[in-house]
């Protein structure tokens, strides 16, 4: 039995043709034969015995590597052949279990099985829960970093407020008793202007409301459902949640695709659909936080329902409503539950209570 390949000396990186020959007359016997000449200007041949050779397991059609002596290699892509050359001197295969399990479709299919099973277990629950508890053990300095990102908002998106002062104070005034209860969170309301009808929490405390904003407002308890809501985001820390879950998500991403240098549609997208999962559940909780809280300081569940509905219409208005496949699309991506299902829990929470 011939098997063809390349020897490496140890000594140098170059690569000779050579030829691992086995004599069934001399079952003992295993000659390597070099095409590379000695100092002497002989073909170089090695006498071996398989006690000599260490063989490196079968992977798929990866070369096999034999090794002996210093450092000496002899490299081949017959892989039936060395199998057969191990199981003449050992009486077994030397295929390695990897080798087995890609050749078995049971194997296969219970293996893919088993991974999906685990991705979906490390997205559902492995990294919400990671980020859940990383975020809640993280010192306050790193809130206060992110924090900052409202002087990046007022460069770049934000002008000042047009509101008049006296209207400032009225707003402050109104959610000064409600922010007392909830100084541990160290809330901050700030108003500006340059974009639509908004209102967001920053991780350092920071609760923005656009004067847009504050013009569909009719009274102070709707003002306070929203504000309650943006509490919820300050206290379960879902900025700082989702900055964790998203990083998560981008290098699970890449260690599963293997794509490090860039990540294109086919890799970002899953990233994308999934902090857009994530980015919904904040909110549902951030909702029930503030129908509770509500609940807690005597308003109705009704004045959330009438801000949603506000701020649902005030949405419609800028985007083109006879375009139902836009509106899909939108909703689709949206950031934020379909207001829908947001006022229809907080109607089952008005029943309950």
């Amino acid at each position: 039995m011939q098997i063809e390949g390349f020897y490496m000396d140890g000594n140098t990186s170059k690569r000779h043709s050579a030829c691992l020959e086995v004599f069934s007359y001399h079952p003992e016997r295993i000659t390597l034969l070099a095409q590379s000449v000695t100092a002497e200007g002989e073909r170089r041949e090695r006498s071996l015995t398989f006690g000599d050779m260490k063989i490196s397991s079968r992977l798929g059609s990866t070369p096999r590597e034999i090794s002996f002596g210093q450092n000496e290699l002899f490299v081949t892509d017959n892989n039936d052949a060395v199998d057969e050359l191990v199981r003449q001197f050992k009486g077994t295969s030397s295929t390695s279990f990897l080798h087995q399990l890609e050749n078995s479709l049971t194997m296969i299919l219970c293996a893919t099985a088993v991974t999906i099973l685990m991705i979906w277990a490390a997205v559902v629950y492995g990294i919400p829960s990671s980020a859940h508890y990383i975020a809640h053990q993280l010192p306050d300095f790193t809130s206060e970093k992110l924090g900052s990102s409202l002087t990046v908002l007022d460069e770049t998106i934000f002008s000042p407020s047009e509101l008049h002062e006296s209207d400032q104070y009225r707003y402050r005034a109104a959610m000064a008793p409600y922010l007392e209860q909830y100084r541990m969170l160290d809330p901050k309301i700030e108003f500006r202007s340059g974009m639509p009808a908004n209102a967001f929490a920053l991780p350092g405390g920071q609760i923005v409301f656009t004067d847009d904003f504050l013009k569909l407002v009719e009274n102070d308890q709707e003002l306070i459902a929203v504000l309650f809501h943006e509490l919820g985001h300050l206290k379960h820390k879902h900025i700082t949640r989702r900055v964790l879950q998203d990083s998560m998500i981008t290098l699970m991403v890449i260690f599963i695709t293997g794509d490090v240098d860039t990540i294109d549609l086919l890799t970002g997208l899953p990233t994308l659909m999934l902090d857009l999962s994530y980015s919904r559940s904040f909110e549902l909780e951030a909702d029930q936080f503030a129908l509770d809280a509500m609940q807690q300081a005597g308003i109705s569940g009704e004045h959330f329902v009438s801000i949603m509905q506000k701020l649902d219409k005030s949405y419609a208005d800028e985007a083109d409503k006879s375009d139902s496949k836009y509106k899909a699309i939108t909703d689709f991506l949206s950031t934020h539950p379909p207001t829908d299902l947001r006022i229809k829990m907080a109607e089952q929470y008005q029943t309950a209570h």
